[in-house]
């Protein structure tokens, strides 16, 4: 499999008042067209990794790394106008929900329209007419009047959709999708992840899933990179999740709800200070 993207060694150290906080520790993992994961609790370095891929790293944040290579292209030395052609054409985000990610003054059908023309040169008329195609094949119904309402008038399941018909329609090779469903009650969820995983297959993009629930992505995703403290500390195949040899992956997966197995309490994941610098699993196999 031929890798669209290439990391090695990440960085992300934050400077403050109280001196140095090395948010992401020598992060290293490759994406080709498929599904990777990424899971860990709250501030374990998932999304920070993924943004400084983009140059979105706040100011106050310093990025290193040995490799961080997408296609040809090299993303940690890109200039600003470069990345401005790469961001949303070459790379999209959908982010966790679309109530604070679309804007609340433009109509969707002129949001989805936008998308395309900031990176192609077409009229307006052939813009509307690809939002309207790109809209239908997420699976919304009546279009027509769908384009022609606000954010707010919307349901959270569609306005998702409609963040992914945004992301998809110029085409990009790779996407990276922050919590996309995690607002979204269970049977819309699975709507929009069967929505996402056909349009995926069909382009053949590639997928970087950034998400707390482990039950989710080992049915929807390839590969799983598990993060604790912003190390990944093991990677594994997402249908070999069960069978996770680090401690910390372990102690994910028994704090899940099990619907055959009821408790009274659910267990607290422990954690010890040796998983800083300790060693990191792939498939199955301590490195």
């Amino acid at each position: 499999m031929n890798n669209l993207l290439q990391v090695k060694n990440l960085n992300i150290v934050f400077r403050s008042a109280h001196g140095e906080h090395r948010a992401v520790r020598d992060v290293s993992f490759h994406v080709g067209r498929e599904k990777v994961a990424i899971v860990g609790e709250s501030g374990s370095g998932k999304s920070q990794t993924c943004r400084a891929l983009l140059q979105l790293t706040p100011k106050i944040g310093r990025v290193t790394a040995d490799q961080m290579q997408f296609d040809d292209i090299d993303l940690l030395n890109s200039s600003e106008k470069q990345m401005r052609q790469i961001r949303g054409n070459r790379i999209s985000m959908i982010l966790q929900d679309p109530r604070f990610s679309l804007n609340p003054l433009m109509r969707i059908g002129d949001q989805v329209a936008e998308a395309f023309r900031l990176h192609r040169r077409v009229s307006k008329s052939e813009a509307r007419a690809r939002a309207s195609a790109m809209l239908e094949s997420v699976h919304i119904r009546d279009v027509g009047k769908v384009a022609r309402l606000y954010p707010h008038e919307i349901s959270g399941g569609m306005g998702q959709r409609v963040m992914i018909a945004m992301m998809l329609i110029p085409e990009p090779d790779l996407i990276i999708a922050d919590e996309p469903t995690s607002a979204l009650d269970v049977t819309v969820r699975q709507q929009v992840l069967s929505i996402l995983n056909e349009q995926l297959e069909r382009r053949q993009t590639g997928l970087l899933f950034i998400s707390h629930d482990l039950n989710l992505v080992s049915r929807f995703c390839d590969r799983v990179l598990v993060m604790y403290a912003g190390r990944i500390v093991e990677e594994i195949r997402a249908d070999r999740l069960e069978q996770a040899q680090h401690p910390y992956t372990q102690a994910l997966l028994a704090s899940q709800p099990r619907l055959h197995h009821p408790l009274d309490t659910l267990r607290v994941p422990t954690r010890d200070a040796s998983w800083l610098n300790g060693p990191c699993f792939r498939d199955g196999v301590a490195l």
